[in-house]
């Protein structure tokens, strides 16, 4: 038994443990009794239970002293993940259990001794047949039967996965088996690896002058307007509103009390969007804005139908044109590029690399870097390893550009294409425009990877593809979330 190890697969942790603490949930909802509980869930017809003494609480103990230990707070989004965990630790062991309990296997009574004597040491470490005389002994029936039950489901993962104990050299003797083929499969997917020089240009680095000519080339845009509104969700209602307040029989503010669902609007009913790209928008018909730009102060529009009804607008100011010189206009230009026209900046910064790459071929890429005055970076050689596998390094995420570039097609098959010293075309990756240089190609590994690093690696996805199945498992009846958000979280 590997005694006091954590095994780990993806995002779920079995942990073979024996605890006697019993954590009850925090006060997040309703006044909940653990011992009214219903079921969170079934295995194989075995109910889920959170209660005392059973794995699923011994399970939230313990998540719930690994946030403690690590300093963290336990709010209402901790608290789910604690339970969330548990529940599925508590189903894989419950799996692990059932399997061996239907082979016949009996835990021998040797076996559970061996584990309860380390709760009943004295001061110098050794076994104390006074201390277990003098123990409770429901509390050490109850301690032996849990023994009993981890033993069980321990005897699954070592069979299953091999036992960290049981190697003859650096092999496993029980557990799944990994041919020679795969091994050296495994070995060699590390291999070819490329190293490239790159520059990147940041698109947060478009110039300020180009922003202002945009801004001067399309100026009613960021036009500001001064308006209220009231939105109704059908054309008969707001049709009815601009005749009563034409009547005088209600004012444009009781209208908007009374009437306008505010989706434009704060509660007094001023537009809270006012530039003009910002009305072009909200309004079904853009060619509209017209006929607010033409709208006197203190008039009312016609109802004018926007994305979310149909609207009246009143003029409370005359338009402002935009101030190129303002700081708050350049910010909004600047916002406004950011987010509508993307491709305006990577055209800009693609030209800009596309120059770049010229001047590399007709010099090389460092006079090139010195020309146009940007930084030459290195990325280490890396192999085709989509979405950074851990079985095979990777590429180095934490350069300009490269955050996501592992799965990027694009990017993968430009840099496994190009030949030697061949310089790529621009790329658009992330918030950059990057070019890239193939430099350097690594066939051999320097330090061998040891067998029991690779063995490790596969027993990981075998540990995990094994737990997703009992997770998904027909055999699973799952009523975790429906219990906890009911019990939990109702008010």
């Amino acid at each position: 038994m590997k005694k006091g190890v954590l095994y780990s697969a993806g995002s779920i942790i079995i942990l073979i443990i024996c605890l006697f603490s019993f954590v009850l949930p925090s006060a997040l909802g309703n006044n909940t009794n653990p011992n009214k509980l219903p079921d969170f869930g079934k295995y194989d017809g075995k109910a889920i239970r959170y209660e005392q003494n059973s794995d699923f609480a011994n399970f939230v103990t313990y998540y719930a002293d690994m946030y403690k230990n690590y300093g963290m707070q336990i709010d209402a989004s901790s608290h789910y993940y604690i339970f969330s965990s548990a529940f599925n630790s508590a189903v894989i062991k419950e799996a692990y259990r059932s399997e061996v309990e239907k082979s016949g296997y009996k835990v021998p009574v040797k076996a559970v001794n061996r584990q309860l004597i380390p709760y009943f040491l004295d001061e110098n470490g050794k076994y104390s047949e006074k201390l277990y005389k003098q123990a409770d002994p429901a509390v050490v029936a109850d301690t032996r039967a849990s023994l009993e039950s981890s033993l069980l489901a321990n005897r699954f993962f070592d069979d299953v996965f091999g036992a960290t104990g049981d190697i003859f050299g650096t092999t496993a003797l029980y557990g799944l088996k990994y041919s020679d083929a795969e091994l050296d499969f495994i070995k060699d997917y590390d291999l070819p690896k490329r190293g490239f020089d790159m520059v990147a240009f940041a698109k947060a680095d478009y110039p300020e002058a180009e922003k202002i000519n945009y801004a001067k080339n399309n100026i009613a845009k960021f036009t500001k307007y001064d308006m209220s509104v009231i939105t109704c969700a059908d054309k008969s209602t707001a049709e009815k509103v601009v005749n009563r307040i034409a009547n005088n029989e209600i004012t444009f503010v009781d209208a908007v009390s009374e009437y306008s669902d505010k989706n434009y609007s704060n509660t007094e009913g001023k537009l809270n969007n006012s530039y003009q790209y910002q009305l072009e928008m909200i309004l079904a018909n853009k060619e509209d804005v017209a006929k607010l730009a033409d709208l006197e102060v203190g008039k009312n529009s016609e109802v004018i139908q926007t994305t979310a009804g149909y609207s009246i607008f009143q003029a409370n100011a005359k338009p402002v044109t935009a101030d190129l010189e303002s700081e708050e206009i350049k910010t909004v230009v600047s916002n406004y590029i950011k987010s509508y026209e993307a491709t305006l900046v990577e055209d800009y910064f693609t030209a800009k690399a596309t120059d770049f790459t010229s001047a590399a071929m007709n010099t090389s890429f460092e006079d090139a870097c010195a020309t146009m005055g940007v930084e030459k970076m290195v990325i280490n050689p890396f192999p085709l390893n989509y979405a950074s596998s851990s079985i095979a390094s990777g590429i180095d995420y934490t350069l300009p550009g490269l955050s996501a570039a592992a799965e990027n097609e694009n990017f993968l098959k430009m840099a496994f294409s190009l030949k030697m010293n061949e310089i790529s075309s621009p790329m658009v990756l992330d918030d950059f425009v990057v070019v890239i240089k193939y430099t350097n190609e690594v066939t051999t590994k320097d330090n061998e990877e040891s067998s029991p690093t690779i063995f490790t690696e596969l027993d990981s996805y075998d540990e995990s593809a094994c737990q997703n199945a009992i997770l998904k498992s027909p055999k699973l009846e799952n009523n975790f979330v429906d219990v906890y958000f009911d019990n939990f979280m109702s008010e």
